[in-house]
């Protein structure tokens, strides 16, 4: 079943926790846990209107895989922009 504008959750934890799933309740490869928080840090940001957080200092592995899930979360965001505009 794909997720359409009729069975996204609107706002607040209920979204968050829809894309964070979207995201990583599949197979796919193995993520890290900074890898992870990228993504639920956007998804976040995103639904509270808030700064993106920096957990990771510049130039370790942490920070590259933080921001690495940071981008994919963008792009679960932007597709489900997409589809809630349907």
């Amino acid at each position: 079943m794909t997720a359409t504008a009729s069975v996204w959750p609107r706002t607040g934890n209920d979204l968050v926790d829809a894309l964070m799933k979207r995201a990583f309740d599949r197979p796919r490869d193995p993520r890290s846990y900074p890898y992870k928080l990228g993504a639920l840090s956007l998804f976040t940001s995103r639904v509270t209107n808030t700064p993106l957080s920096q957990p990771y200092a510049p130039g370790t592995v942490d920070f590259d895989a933080f921001h690495a899930g940071v981008d994919e979360g963008k792009a679960i965001w932007a597709r489900r922009q997409t589809e809630a505009a349907q």
